[in-house]
């Protein structure tokens, strides 16, 4: 890694929302790599990060290393007795969930109203 490159910010993000006071959203965006999943992760420590859902909707990479956070933060929601859902994802999220043998992990959201789920949820066209 040259200077130039130590010295750009990450291209990608990863947040935790607080919606309410008791619900909590994981947002990733842009490319989430190994380097930014590793700074989210040792910002957080050890501490186990319970979320209530999962927003991937603009992310336009996703790293081993971002899927197994998303993994570890979906599990730790299941053991703590919340029921995460995979609120949006890029076509890049769902593709590497699929390939991956995941996707069945990260339930959708039923629509309220019947009508059909928004573009970029689950990545359909």
């Amino acid at each position: 890694m040259d200077a130039e490159q130590a010295l750009r910010p990450p291209a990608g993000a990863i947040t935790i929302e607080r919606e309410s006071p008791d619900q909590q959203v994981l947002c990733l965006s842009g490319d989430v790599d190994t380097a930014v999943a590793t700074r989210f992760a040792s910002v957080q420590r050890r501490d186990r990060i319970v979320v209530d859902a999962i927003d991937a909707g603009t992310v336009t990479f996703i790293s081993s290393s971002g899927l197994a956070l998303m993994l570890m933060c979906a599990e730790a929601s299941v053991a703590a007795g919340r029921h995460p859902v995979l609120r949006a994802a890029s076509h890049p999220v769902t593709r590497a969930l699929q390939l991956a043998g995941i996707d069945s992990f990260f339930p959708r959201p039923e629509p309220d109203d019947g009508s059909p789920s928004p573009e970029g949820d689950g990545g359909r066209p």
